[in-house]
């Protein structure tokens, strides 16, 4: 846990100290006064649809041992016990002390970005390492400036390892996230179509994601996926060492042989020109390209292949990533926690992994896709049909052009729906024993109502 005197809160924010209380240091950093505990330092936040400084009394009830503001007059009338500092930014004070907290740590920090898969990498990196090392790492995919700095300020001696997790929705973003984290090694995993309605362009993306290499120092280390040109082209004119991974081509970390089976992917590694036999519990050719992005990680940092082998074998995705569950004599694959078209394409091939009779899609829209929403949900449908998807139903006004791109496609059995619950009544008519269906859509769709939908009516009807 973070530990900080008031001198260093002063240093590391450039605050004023307007009030000094009865501690001379705070233990802990909470931006949240429902978790906060005895000692920390609360620092009040404010966003469009909320204002911390509303709750800096609760805090202070709760026991922090100092508060961190940005409009002087929340500092009045505040027990007198507790220091209080003034800063221009509370969120600025954040990162400032959450990277003053991780320059206490001459210990390898690896970011990780990409359009798809960097939550599934991280924490296969994460897996990798922790047969080594004691890994500090992001939680889940809290991977924006909050998440990542309570991240750091979760680094302990004990931590030979930080992996971080880098998110971006913009120019500049991941830019300051390296700014916190001052990261060491870069990974890379691809460059696709989400966040393209606020970019306008996949060379836009590639250009933000590139950002994570241009921060790393001199003797840094950028891994990067070969097989993806705009990915691979963000090593040339690194100073520091360039890892590029793949299928495609002869790189220092390359798959081959991938065999696709009932719930597993199985291909050969070859590493620094050491090869191996892998098992991966998930399914798709994406899952190999994080394998790999992760064993490079590894690798790097001494994790032997032994242990990289085992601990891929035994890792098992996040909840509602490509969660295989049997419902009611359905096989349901659950990664509904977020999509955009290249993570859709790939989960339309996984899907078709699974042995079935029949395969079916509930797919909902896809956020964050700008003025090519239309064309790239069309697209989708086409990809769908395509594949050779027994049927569809969409939920969102969006996905009414994923459903009409299926239909031009060839797909007969196409159903549009406006709620969740309407989706799953039309599936339970549709599907039969033996079935798969494959559910998919952007998080704010909440898209995992369907399978604990369909669990509840077939149990129901005792299935």
């Amino acid at each position: 846990m973070a530990s900080f005197t008031l001198d260093e809160i002063a240093k590391a924010t450039g605050g004023r100290l307007l009030v000094k209380g009865a501690s001379s240091f705070v233990t802990g950093v909470s931006t949240d006064t429902r978790t906060i505990r005895e000692g920390e330092l609360f620092i009040a936040l404010s966003g469009e649809n909320f204002n911390g400084h509303e709750f800096l009394k609760r805090a202070v009830l709760s026991g922090a041992a100092a508060v961190v503001i940005s409009d002087e007059s929340y500092g009045k009338d505040l027990d007198p016990s507790v220091s209080v500092f003034l800063v221009k930014d509370t969120k600025q004070a954040l990162e400032d002390v959450a990277h003053f907290h991780r320059m206490r740590f001459q210990v390898p920090v690896i970011g990780v970005t990409g359009s798809n898969g960097k939550t599934t990498t991280k924490d296969m990196i994460t897996a990798l390492l922790s047969t080594r090392f004691n890994v500090c790492a992001t939680q889940k995919n809290f991977n924006n400036e909050i998440g990542l700095s309570m991240t750091l300020l979760s680094m302990t001696e004990k931590m030979e390892v930080c992996v971080v997790e880098m998110g971006m929705r913009g120019f500049g973003q991941i830019a300051e996230l390296c700014r916190i984290a001052s990261p060491t090694m870069g990974v890379v995993t691809n460059v696709g179509t989400s966040h393209i309605g606020i970019l306008g362009s996949q060379d836009n993306i590639a250009k933000a994601k590139k950002e994570l290499i241009d921060a790393l120092p001199d003797d840094g280390t950028a891994i990067l996926n070969g097989d993806d040109p705009r990915v691979s082209a963000m090593g040339e004119g690194f100073a520091g060492r360039v890892i590029r991974y793949g299928l495609a081509g002869r790189y220092t970390v390359r798959g081959s042989d991938v065999k696709y089976e009932a719930e597993d992917t199985r291909y050969t590694c070859t590493c620094f020109d050491e090869a191996f036999k892998v098992k991966l519990h998930l399914l798709g050719v994406h899952n190999v390209y994080d394998a790999l992005a992760a064993t490079a990680a590894a690798r790097v940092l001494g994790v032997d292949t032994g242990k990289i082998r085992t601990a891929l074998s035994d890792f098992r995705p996040a909840t509602q990533r490509q969660s295989i569950m049997e419902i009611g004599g359905l096989t349901v694959i659950d990664d509904s926690y977020n999509a955009n078209p290249l993570s859709m394409e790939m989960a339309f091939r996984s899907a078709k992994q699974v042995p079935g009779k029949r395969y079916f899609l509930v797919l909902g829209d896809m956020g964050e896709l700008g003025k090519f929403e239309e064309k790239l949900h069309y697209d989708t449908g086409k990809k769908a049909a395509e594949l050779g998807f027994d049927g569809l139903i969409t939920v969102g006004p969006l996905c009414r052009f994923l459903a009409k791109g299926a239909e031009q496609g060839g797909m007969k059995e196409v159903i549009t729906c406006d709620t969740c619950e309407e989706a799953a009544s039309h599936l339970l008519k549709l599907v039969s024993d033996g079935d798969v269906v494959l559910v998919k859509g952007s998080h704010y769709m909440h898209m995992e109502k369907i399978p604990e939908i369909l669990r509840g009516a077939l149990e129901k009807n005792g299935k």
